[in-house]
């Protein structure tokens, strides 16, 4: 018996001993395609094992300048995270998970990686290729252009934000039972959808820059075509930043179209002042002003002014991922016109989101708000004061196929409208999936 069990353990170490030579024979082998500059070969060989080898630093770093020299960036921060994990004081990985955060467009995770390589004592080579680095960040931080559009499609279960109930009570009229017309009632459809966006920053002199942007976004549907929506938003204003503070000021101008006319327009503008208490995060105070017409004579009745006031925060935990932020905000949006303080409100609300890299090329957003609504007067037909609890959530998964700028985009969002007022009442939700290109 005790020769048996000497045989078998005998056996696994020799096992053993063999599955680590072919370990070595596999990182050596990788490393001489990346010596010979060979870095599809290299990612080729090393990638299919990953689920087996992930884990170990010698592996892990390997396939993370493989990954990266290969045009996969993404899988290159998983697999350089997970040797930083174990390998804190690495810095060839600290240097290389910088340039993949580069190549992912996340500059200031890759300028706090390659400042922490820097500090440290380095060769003198390093340390004029980090500042190469360093220079082509802050160049691209004077002159940024971004710019995306995307198709989608999927089902609107309420297209037209309405109450599912038929029939509602109504107190003016003696509290008498009336049935609600068609078309103000719930209608769900499917719908295609075009979404289009850029944005500018770029620097006029020290410590100012010119930053702008605009958007599009169309939703058609299917059936319903009478709540097509469409709203073309507009920004453009200027920077102030030193050090760790900066200060926007810009022009805000929006369209929001009802079955191709305009049914409401909107211009004003905002003011933000943004702190960075350390590289991770940040809190910033902002207000905004905006005048709202309503072109067609029968709505001309709601124009008012909306006036908001509002503080903010966002993190970034280690390696640049998840990132968090939230927001609280409150103001007022008054009418125009006299004697119909019902058509006025103040909106008292709070935002909240979390971004996940989960894998190489998929991030995960999520988001939530609340906002309460209080109305200013007795409505003419209800004779109580409104009041509003709205609910907003969204969960968006953005995948990048691989070495492209495509991604696909599948998204879920869900509104629910509490109000004291039945005919406002309502829930809707949202299902789609787009196909975005970014440049």
């Amino acid at each position: 018996m005790q020769r048996f069990v000497g045989r078998l353990l005998l056996g696994a170490m020799l096992l053993c001993a063999s599955l680590a030579a072919l370990a070595d024979a596999l990182t050596d082998r990788a490393r001489a395609l990346l010596q010979r500059q060979d870095a599809q070969a290299a990612y080729k060989l090393l990638l299919p094992l990953e689920p087996q080898r992930a884990g170990d630093p010698e592996y892990d770093y390997l396939l993370g300048i493989a990954a990266l020299d290969a045009g996969d960036p993404e899988r290159a921060i998983f697999a350089l995270e997970r040797v930083l994990a174990v390998q804190p004081d690495n810095l060839q990985a600290r240097a290389e998970i910088a340039r993949a955060y580069m190549a992912t467009g996340e500059r200031e995770a890759a300028k706090r990686e390659f400042e922490a390589v820097r500090a440290r004592s380095v060769p003198d080579e390093v340390r004029e290729s980090i500042d190469r680095f360093l220079s082509a960040i802050e160049a691209a931080r004077k002159r940024r252009f971004n710019a995306y559009v995307e198709i989608g499609g999927g089902h609107d279960s309420n297209v037209n934000s309405a109450t599912s109930a038929s029939q509602v009570a109504v107190p003016f009229f003696g509290g008498a039972i009336v049935q609600l017309a068609p078309g103000t009632t719930r209608i769900k459809d499917d719908f295609w959808s075009l979404t289009a966006g850029l944005s500018l920053s770029n620097e006029i002199a020290a410590n100012w820059a010119l930053v702008g942007s605009a958007s599009y976004y169309g939703k058609y549907n299917a059936g319903e075509t009478q709540f097509d929506t469409d709203t073309l938003d507009g920004a453009l204003g200027l920077r102030w930043s030193r050090d760790s503070d900066a200060v926007t000021a810009a022009l805000q101008l929006q369209r929001y179209n009802v079955d191709g006319d305009s049914f409401r327009e909107s211009a004003g503008g905002v003011v933000q002042w943004q702190h960075s208490l350390s590289q991770q995060t940040q809190v910033s105070l902002f207000a905004q002003l905006a005048d709202l017409s309503y072109p067609d004579p029968s709505q001309s009745i709601r124009d008012a002014r909306r006036t908001i006031f509002g503080v903010a925060t966002a993190h970034a935990y280690a390696g640049g991922s998840p990132v968090v932020f939230a927001s609280v905000y409150g103001g007022e949006e008054k009418e125009d016109a006299q004697n119909v303080p019902h058509l006025g409100h103040k909106p008292l609300g709070a935002r909240m989101g979390a971004q996940w890299r989960l894998a190489p090329g998929m991030h995960l957003f999520i988001n939530g708000s609340v906002e309460k609504r209080t109305y200013g007067g007795n409505d003419p037909l209800f004779l109580v004061e409104r009041e509003d609890t709205q609910l907003d959530a969204s969960l968006v998964l953005n995948y990048t196929i691989r070495a492209t700028k495509w991604s696909l985009r599948p998204q879920l969002t869900y509104t629910d409208n509490d109000s004291n007022i039945a005919i406002y009442t309502f829930r809707r939700t949202v299902a789609q999936l787009g196909l975005r290109r970014d440049f």
